[in-house]
C-alpha cells in the first residue's frame, strides 16, 4: 500500500510533537513536512503535495481557513482541522474538512479522524486511477473527481456540537433559511437554504425532486407512476416523496437512463 503522504500545521509545539507522536504509530503514514505558520503551510502544500494535512485554524501570518482560501477547496489535501477553540467546528466542516479535532484529543477520537481520512485518500487515489473518459465528458469527469464532499455536517443543539453522517441522511426540506435533514425517525433543523446545502452535496447521490426536496439516491427503494410526468418516490423505511416532471430530468441524469 503506498504511503499516506501527510503534512502536519501547527505554530505550538507540543500539538506537533502530539500529532508527530499519534502518526509514527500508525502504518502506511510518511510524514513529508511539518510547517509552522500559515504561509509555510501554503508553500509546503504547493511544493509537496500531500495527501493528508492536520491544519491548525490560529496560526501566525495567515490562518487555517486563509490556508484554504490561498489553494483553493477544490486542490486542498484532504483536511483535518486540529484547534483549542470548538466555536470554529462548523465553519471547519463548511470548509470541507473531513473531520476536526479539538484539543486535547484522545488516541480514539485521533483514530476515528484518521480512519475518516483513510477511507477518503483510498477513494481519491481510486478515481485517479480510474481510466479517462473518451471525448468532451473527460475533462468534467476529471474535475469532478478532484472535487471532495463532506462526509459529516456539524451543527449546534442544546448547547452542543452534532456530527451528523451525511450518508444516513434520508431527504432534505426546504424551511425557509433552513432545512430539515430527515435522517430515520429522527429530524434536525439545519441553518442552510436548500440550495446552499446542496452545493456542499455530492450531486451523485443527493438529487432534487422538487423545489422543497432533496433525496439521498441511496435511500430510494422504488417509484410508482402517478400520471402527468409525475412519480411517488418511496424510500427506505416507507417515506414517499413526489418527483415533480420539473425534476424528472435530474433523477434520469443520476439513473442514466429515461423513466
Amino acid at each position: 500500500m503506498e504511503p499516506i503522504k501527510t503534512l502536519i500545521a501547527d505554530d505550538e509545539k507540543p500539538a506537533r510533537s502530539r500529532l508527530t507522536l499519534c502518526l509514527r504509530r500508525e502504518p502506511h503514514i510518511d510524514i513529508v513536512g511539518i510547517a509552522r505558520d500559515g504561509l509555510e503551510t501554503v508553500k509546503q502544500i504547493r511544493a509537496l503535495s500531500p495527501d493528508l494535512i492536520f491544519l491548525d485554524v490560529r496560526m501566525p501570518h495567515l490562518d487555517g481557513f486563509g490556508v484554504i482560501n490561498q489553494i483553493g477547496i477544490d486542490a486542498m489535501p484532504s483536511t483535518i482541522f486540529v484547534t483549542a477553540y470548538d466555536e470554529h467546528a462548523i465553519k471547519a466542516i463548511e470548509s470541507h474538512a473531513l473531520d476536526y479535532l479539538l484539543k486535547p484529543f484522545s488516541d480514539e477520537r485521533f483514530e476515528a479522524a484518521l480512519g475518516h481520512a483513510r477511507k477518503q485518500v483510498a477513494l481519491r487515489r481510486r478515481d485517479y486511477a480510474a481510466p479517462a473518459v473518451a471525448g468532451a465528458d473527460a475533462v468534467g469527469d476529471a474535475g469532478e473527481r478532484t472535487r471532495t464532499y463532506p462526509e459529516r455536517i456539524a451543527m449546534r443543539a442544546n448547547g452542543r456540537i452534532l456530527f451528523l453522517d451525511v450518508n444516513q441522511i434520508d431527504w432534505i426540506e426546504a424551511a425557509g433559511i433552513y432545512v430539515n435533514l430527515h435522517m430515520g425517525d429522527k429530524t434536525y433543523l439545519y441553518r442552510s437554504t436548500l440550495a446552499q446545502t446542496l452545493k456542499r452535496l455530492n450531486p451523485r447521490q443527493f438529487v432534487r425532486l422538487h423545489r422543497s426536496a432533496v433525496v439521498n439516491t441511496a435511500r430510494i427503494l422504488e417509484l410508482h407512476p402517478r400520471g402527468h410526468g409525475d412519480y411517488t418516490v418511496v424510500l427506505l423505511g416507507g417515506k414517499q416523496l413526489v418527483l415533480s416532471r420539473a425534476y424528472k430530468v435530474t433523477l434520469e441524469e443520476w439513473l442514466g437512463q429515461s423513466l
